[in-house]
């Protein structure tokens, strides 16, 4: 007896999407820093340095944004300010605090606003990767 296919035994399962991280951060030397690392280890990475333009991007590609990076002190509209309109806009935005204040003040300020975690610049890659992956994880 032989055995033929007329059909695949399975259909081609869709390529995983690649995760979109938006960094939000008035540095611009910061946001090429952090695309640089981000993108090899497999993140589409958008850098803004404006929080109003930031926010007008998110408003139109919220679906495909997995993750916010967002700086706390920021001229015109501050991080806390930033973060309320994010959620605003998408109640499940997951958001990730990136500052150089002290530790202390950093953990104030994810109580304060509900963030999902915060990154101290500045930062070191395995310990954002770490964070990035641990908050991406996040169930919501």
């Amino acid at each position: 007896m032989e055995l033929t296919l007329d059909k695949p035994i399975a259909e081609p399962t869709p390529a995983v999407r690649q995760q979109h991280v938006m960094v939000i951060d008035d540095d611009e030397d910061f946001c090429k820093i952090a695309k640089q690392m981000l993108e090899p280890s497999g993140y589409f990475v958008t850098t803004l340095n404006n929080p109003v333009k930031a926010l007008e991007q998110y408003t139109r590609d919220k679906d495909k944004i997995d993750l916010v990076i967002l700086d706390y002190y920021m001229p015109g509209l501050d991080g806390g300010k930033t973060f309320e309109w994010l959620r605003r806009l998408n109640d499940k935005v997951k958001v990730i605090l990136c500052s150089g204040s002290d530790e202390l003040r950093l953990r104030q300020l994810m109580v304060q606003y509900a963030l999902d975690g915060y990154i101290h610049k500045p930062f070191r890659i395995q310990e954002a990767l770490y964070t990035i992956q641990r908050v991406l994880a996040i169930k919501r």
